[in-house]
């Protein structure tokens, strides 16, 4: 040891520590430190300095100098590098984009996180590229399946063992600080896959550049700090259909139509075109088609397989929820998009609690947000949310928001209807604070697939699928959505207990399919019931659908007899268009204006809008462009202070047809194109179709 020969010297030349220290030009505490052995290896200049000042001959110099040297460690033999990545994907199909931007990312180093739904490929994209980068990263590459509960404490060992360094305990941190220590200095790729929170992955992230880290995740993980991210969408079809095709096999795949089907019906989830194509590949006699045809009836147990089939994959994702969410997750499968208000009523929560829990499903990708406020399930998530019974006393809080909304909508639109006359007031208490029908109706149509969504769904209240059911004729006629409207109906009538209520529900029914089947059983009904208001206005909508004079004189007669002006109104409207079929055009004006007449003494704009429509166009047909014009734009206004996108758009074609009749091919195809425009807003293909045909009347007019 060199503190032990320095202090024999020492005291052979007769000198204490300080007096050596003074001959050697060093401070008493460094030769101290020397001998104690606190210094084991000091600097050759000082090693030289002292053996001058000690006055040692060659052979003891040498001797004195090889204790101060340091002993150079033997050298291990470099370990192999760490080589764990599972096999790359054998039939990985697309993703070109999403696979050049990863590449990319790791290559530079780093950290990429790859979030998404359960089976949307997020460890295939993973293991792909890490296969493609392997290069770029000499000193190994390690793979760690985190399960989505494994502790980092666990992660953090099996790591350390990865590359031999044994995990000697210590805290979280002191272990993550090991592991950085590791892998500095060197070229090291980490696949950490199935991470369920920041928390989990943080302490194992390298902490130099050289080293890079792919994360696969259910859960955005935004609080991770300088990680990229990288969201995975479902496939695009052409995708989907490769993808389909490399399991099935190309020829099993020919029928295009049928493919197709089978990939939108697994919602083009990777996962779910894996499980179809193997199934269709272990069942060689079943055409493509068949294996639709079965989706399309059983989904998810088509697409079970134990713990690796969708039904499994969404459970993990589940799981991860409270028991408070996991409800709210049920309840929101009901609807094919849930907006805030609804989730609202759905949770009896306020709206900023309730955008808390969609945001938490958000996150574990079990919903999208596809725009402020609104949030949309995957098609296979929802089918595997409804499997859960829903609770009727929820369901039951959402109907009555919307009974409340369509019977707003029925005070501010049709305040003279006579089917006030059996609803109660108070169930319009609970809506928003409508001023117009147009606020209501637009509300109605940011929310209309809500509507048919509950009114399918079981566990509804019957009285509020039927107070729903009546009060939304107003809102389905002025969009005219009939097929949605005779659902509805559909639905409701044989929830309806009350006579009354189930004539009403019956009448519009017919209305809505224009069958005079259910208008006949609906009259019937009235008059069993001794409801004479009810005859009148059942009257009125048979002679619309028979377009029959009898039957309009008959109901003319009876709403003046009970003095109900509206009725009488709108039976001439429905009489006067009656008379114009069989050609006497000059009864049919005067029925308009008589109608027209009491429509405005009774303040109803809305039948106001739809008389002067017709008066209108029968100025048209008659060659009459001016007077045709100016009960054309009063129309369009009405109907659009109204919000009635119907019959602005049937006054905007008019207007059109006036203007063509005119010769003005300049302001006929721009009448045109903003009806067109505002048709195919509103999803009116019959309308679209007849505005194009106008408008190539219209030539090259711009």
């Amino acid at each position: 040891m060199l503190g032990d020969l320095l202090r024999r010297h020492r005291l052979a030349a007769g000198l204490t520590q300080e007096a050596l220290a003074e001959k050697a030009g060093l401070s008493g505490q460094a030769v101290g430190a020397l001998e104690r052995g606190d210094r084991r290896h000091p600097h050759r200049e000082t090693v030289l300095r002292l053996a001058d000042a000690l006055g040692l001959d060659a052979d003891d110099r040498a001797e004195f100098a090889a204790a101060a040297a340091r002993t150079p460690r033997p050298r291990c033999e470099a370990s192999a590098p760490v080589r764990q990545l599972p096999a790359a994907p054998v039939r990985f199909a697309g993703r070109e984009a999403e696979v050049a931007e990863l590449a990319d990312l790791l290559a530079r180093s780093g950290t990429v996180v790859v979030a998404g739904m359960a089976g949307v490929g997020k460890t295939s994209l993973a293991l792909h590229v890490a296969h493609l980068v392997a290069e770029h990263f000499p000193d190994g590459q390690l793979y760690l399946d985190l399960r989505g509960s494994l502790p980092p404490e666990d992660a953090l060992g099996q790591l350390l063992r990865a590359l031999d360094r044994p995990d000697h305990g210590g805290t979280l941190a002191e272990t993550s600080a090991r592991l950085r220590s590791a892998l500095a200095g060197r070229r090291v790729l980490l696949v950490l896959d199935d991470a369920a929170t920041a928390a989990q992955v943080q302490p194992l992230l390298p902490g130099t550049v050289g080293c890079a880290a792919v994360v696969t995740s259910r859960r955005a993980m935004d609080t991770l700090p300088q990680a990229h991210h990288l969201r995975l969408d479902v496939l695009p079809e052409r995708e989907a259909l490769d993808l389909l095709a490399a399991y099935a096999g190309p020829e099993r795949t020919a029928d295009a139509s049928a493919a197709e089907q089978v990939v939108e019906l697994c919602g083009r989830l990777p996962l779910a075109v894996h499980l179809a194509g193997a199934r269709l590949a272990s069942r060689p006699a079943w055409p493509i088609a068949h294996l639709a045809r079965r989706l399309a009836v059983r989904r998810l147990d088509e697409l079970d397989r134990d713990d690796a089939g969708v039904r499994a994959s969404f459970a993990v994702s589940v799981d991860q929820l409270d028991p408070d969410d996991r409800t709210a997750f049920a309840l929101f499968g009901v609807f094919e998009d849930v907006s805030l208000p609804v989730a609202a009523r759905l949770l009896d929560a306020d709206s900023l609690s309730a955008e808390l829990v969609l945001e938490r499903l958000a996150d574990l990708h079990l919903l999208q947000a596809t725009t402020p406020g609104r949030y949309r399930m995957h098609d296979l998530v929802r089918t595997y949310a409804r499997e859960q019974p829903a609770d009727s006393e929820a369901l039951g809080r959402v109907a009555d928001l919307f009974v409340a909304v369509a019977w707003r909508s029925v005070a501010l639109a049709v305040p003279h209807s006579l089917r006030g006359l059996w609803a109660d007031p108070a169930w319009a208490a609970g809506a928003p604070e409508f001023t117009t029908a147009a606020a209501a109706f637009a509300w109605l149509d940011e929310h209309r697939p809500h509507l048919a969504d509950l009114c399918r769904t079981p566990g509804v209240p019957a009285e509020a699928l039927v107070r729903l059911a009546i009060g939304l004729f107003p809102y389905y006629l002025s969009r005219d959505h009939r097929a949605d409207w005779a659902e509805v109906c559909g639905l409701a009538l044989p929830a309806a207990s009350d006579p009354a209520a189930r004539a009403i529900v019956e009448m519009d029914l017919g209305v809505a399919l224009r069958d005079a089947g259910h208008l006949r059983r609906a009259l019937d009904a009235f008059r069993e019931l001794g409801d004479t208001n009810g005859v009148a206005v059942c009257l009125t909508n048979l002679s619309e659908v028979l377009e029959a004079v009898e039957i309009g004189e008959e109901s003319l007669v009876l709403a003046r007899e009970l003095e109900l002006r509206c009725v009488e109104a709108a039976v001439l409207e429905q009489l006067g268009s009656a008379y114009g079929k069989t050609g006497d055009h000059a009864r049919e004006l005067r029925c308009y204006l008589d109608s027209l007449r009491l429509s405005t003494l009774e303040g109803d704009d809305r039948a106001c809008a739809g008389v002067l429509h017709r008066i209108g166009a029968l100025h048209r047909r008659s060659g009459r462009t001016e007077d045709a014009e100016t009960a054309l734009a009063r129309s369009l206004d009405l109907f659009r202070e109204g919000g009635d996108p119907v019959g602005e758009v049937a006054c905007l074609e008019e207007l059109g047809l006036v203007h063509l009749l005119r010769r003005d091919r300049a302001a006929a195809a721009e009448t045109l194109r903003r009806g067109l425009h505002i048709a195919e807003r509103h999803g009116d293909l019959r309308r679209q179709a007849s505005l194009r045909q106008h408008l190539a009347k219209c030539g090259g007019a711009s």
